[in-house]
Parts: structure tokens; sequence; C-alpha cells
């Protein structure tokens, strides 16, 4: 959630001028390593659950060759894992030593202990009089009993919840289609189990539906 944070603040469809992509922002070669390449016609770096699993097994193969410094592994996601294994290999892993340290980027330098916070922050918020909205995380989904597209399950699913609509947790949650592509009847689509009951009270037929 620290390196998400950094990385795209949590925009699944987020990219940048690099060329990386998704939540997690890999680039297409260091994806495509990690089995998030092309994949049914979508580009698997935009899912979240592949992303994260593909995070965290790059992070494995960094802390195996980095002696686990944690600060030397999220540096080298930021700054490149050649220069990680360069700095370690000719001055150790500690991150914080000075001519290490000096041997980053300035923005690797910033992303460091930015990412750090965050996860510091994620894992102990009632120690910083934070408080972390409640969510449910109960997996769920619903085949579409008609083709519709995103665009339209937002209309019809309306915003009883959420001030900005469902459009962005869709997205998200099925980042496969587009918003205007028409997904087959029978498909079935991630969704919060909240949405679960709404689709089958709105969008089949009604006012909202209509």
């Amino acid at each position: 959630f620290g390196m998400m944070t950094k990385e795209s603040g949590g925009k699944v469809h987020s990219t940048s001028r690099a060329g990386a992509s998704g939540p997690l922002q890999f680039m297409p070669a260091t994806a495509k390593r990690f089995g998030i390449g092309m994949g049914d016609g979508y580009d698997m770096r935009f899912d979240p659950q592949f992303a994260a699993r593909a995070n965290g097994e790059y992070m494995n193969e960094r802390f195996s060759e980095l002696n686990k410094s944690l600060e030397m592994a999220i540096a080298g996601y930021n700054g490149g894992e050649g220069r990680a294994r360069r700095i370690y290999n000719q001055y150790g892993g500690d991150f914080w030593q000075e001519r290490v340290y000096k041997e980053w980027p300035a923005e690797t330098r910033d992303y460091v202990p930015a990412v750090l916070a965050a996860a510091w922050l994620y894992l102990h918020p009632e120690d910083y009089g934070l408080t972390l909205p409640k969510l449910d995380y109960t997996p769920a989904s619903f085949a579409l009993q008609r083709a519709s597209s995103i665009n339209e399950l937002t209309i019809c699913l309306g915003n009883p919840y959420n001030q900005f609509g469902w459009f962005g947790v869709l997205r998200n949650l099925n980042p496969h289609y587009e918003p205007a592509q028409f997904i087959a009847q029978g498909t079935v689509l991630r969704a919060p189990k909240k949405l679960v009951e709404s689709y089958q009270a709105n969008c089949l037929g009604g006012a909202r539906s209509d």
C-alpha cells in the first residue's frame, strides 16, 4: 500500500510518460518478466490483483539479492534493480549510510522514506490520530443478465454510498473493459458486495435502467 500510494495514488489506469502503467507502475519489460504482459487482449498491469502479486514477487527477488534490506529493495523498485545491486555490492545494504544514500538520485531518496511513512501510517493509524474508513472487503461478483457497459452500469447503480458514483470502482475491479465497451450477457463482473443487490434492483428494469 505504501508503494502504491507513491506510484499511482491508487489510480488503476495510471500511466507515465516513460511507459510505466497500472497501480504499481510496472514498465513493460519488468511486467512481462513477472507474467503480467498482455493477456486476453488487455494489459494485465492494470489489474490490481495481478499487479500486487507481481509486486510481491519483485520485492522477494530484491530481498534475496539484497540481504532482505527493505530500504534497498524499495529503492531498487524506484531507482533500478541494476543500480541497487551495484550499490549493495560496493557499499553494503544500509540505505541510510551517507555514501549509500548519495548514490541514489534525488527522486529515490525521497521515494524510500515516503513509502515507509505511508506504510507505517496505514499499519498504525491510531498512533497518529488517523481514522481509516470502514470498508467491506468481502469479494463479490454478479453475472450480467443483459449486455451492458460500465458507463451504463454506473447510471443504473446510482450513487447512494459514494458521491462520485461507482464508475471508478467498477473500472478498477474490471480493468480489462473499456468504459463504453458493451460487455456480453453472462459475463461475470467483480463488484463490492453491496452492488450485487443494487444491480438486481436497479439495472434490470425501472427508471434508472430505462
